[in-house]
C-alpha cells in the first residue's frame, strides 16, 4: 500500500508539532512547514523586541525520524506565495501526491491583539494576507493536486475568537481575520466535495502549548481566562482521524469541530476502524 502524505504548515511547534507527529505514527509521509528552519531561531516578537521560542523544522522531523517515520522538512512562510508554491512542488516532487493538508501556520505579528486605533495598517495587511488570503492560496494549490487523485482531505485549526463577541482577550485584527478564515472549509466542501476533497475545521479550546509556556512562564495559565487547559495530543488525535477515516466525510463542511471533546460528543470509539 501506498504511503499518504500529509503536509502541516506551522509544524515546528505547539498543536502542529504534534499534529506531524501523530500522522507519522500513524503512517503518514509528513512534509514538516514553518519559518523557524533550526533550534534557536525562533523569534515570536520582532526584530527590535524578540521573544524567543522553542521549535524548528529540523527539530520536528528529527523527532519524526526518530520514532521511526518519513518526514520531509521545507520552509514555508505564510507571507510568502513563493515559499509555498516551494512546499507544494517540493512535496509532490519528492513523493508524487498529497492527502492531507493541515491548516494550522497562521500569521502571529506583534500588532495582532492591539487596539483598532492602535494597529498599524501594514499589520493589518499582514494579518488578512496571513490568514485568510494566503491560507485560500495554499488551499487551492493542495486542491489542484487532490482533484486529479480524487481524493485528499483539508483540515482548519479554528480559535474561538472568530465567533466570540470581544472581551479584551483578543484583538479586531485577529478575531476578524479568523471569522473570515472559518469560512473557507465551507467553500471547500460545497465546491469539491464532488471531486472527493473533504474539508474540515477544527477547534482546539484553549490549548497549552510549548510556545505559551517559552514566552509566559508561570502567566500561561492565566491565558485561558478560567478555561482548563487542554493537551496538543487531543487535538492531534481528531485531526489524524480526520485524516484518516472512512467515517470522516460526514463532517466535511461542518461548523466548527470541539477538537478535545469529539469523540465523546459524537459516541465515537477512536480505536474503531
Amino acid at each position: 500500500m501506498t504511503q499518504k502524505v500529509a503536509l502541516v504548515t506551522g509544524a515546528t511547534r505547539g498543536i502542529g508539532r504534534v499534529v506531524s507527529l501523530e500522522l507519522a505514527r500513524r503512517g503518514f509521509r509528513v512534509v514538516v512547514t514553518g519559518r523557524t528552519l533550526r533550534e534557536g531561531e525562533g523569534n515570536a516578537g520582532s526584530a527590535d523586541k524578540p521573544e524567543w521560542v522553542p521549535g524548528s523544522i529540523e527539530a520536528t522531523v528529527a523527532e519524526i525520524r526518530s520514532g521511526g517515520g518519513e518526514a520531509l522538512g521545507v520552509r514555508l512562510d505564510l507571507l510568502d506565495r513563493a515559499s509555498i508554491d516551494a512546499a507544494i512542488d517540493t512535496t509532490t516532487d519528492t513523493f508524487g501526491r498529497l492527502d492531507v493538508l493541515f491548516n494550522n501556520g497562521i500569521y502571529q505579528g506583534p500588532e495582532l491583539m492591539l487596539p483598532i486605533a492602535d494597529f498599524s495598517m501594514q499589520a493589518a495587511e499582514h494579518s488578512f494576507r496571513g490568514i485568510v488570503i494566503n491560507q485560500v492560496y495554499v488551499s487551492r494549490r493542495a486542491i489542484a493536486v487532490m482533484k486529479p487523485q480524487g481524493h485528499g482531505r483539508i483540515i482548519f485549526i479554528s480559535a474561538l475568537a472568530a465567533v466570540a463577541t470581544p472581551n479584551g482577550g483578543f484583538g479586531f485584527l485577529y478575531g476578524a481575520a479568523k471569522a473570515a478564515y472559518n469560512r473557507i472549509h465551507e467553500f471547500i466542501h460545497f465546491e469539491h466535495a464532488k471531486d472527493g476533497i473533504l474539508a474540515f475545521l477544527v477547534e482546539p479550546q484553549f490549548t497549552m502549548t510549548d510556545t505559551m509556556q517559552a514566552r509566559w512562564g508561570k502567566q500561561a495559565d492565566q491565558i485561558g481566562a478560567g478555561l482548563p487547559a487542554r493537551r496538543p495530543e487531543e487535538t492531534a488525535e481528531t485531526v489524524a482521524w480526520l485524516a484518516l477515516h472512512p467515517d470522516a466525510a460526514r463532517f466535511s463542511g461542518m461548523p466548527m469541530i470541539n477538537a478535545p471533546d469529539f469523540f465523546a460528543a459524537n459516541a465515537i470509539d477512536p480505536r474503531a476502524e
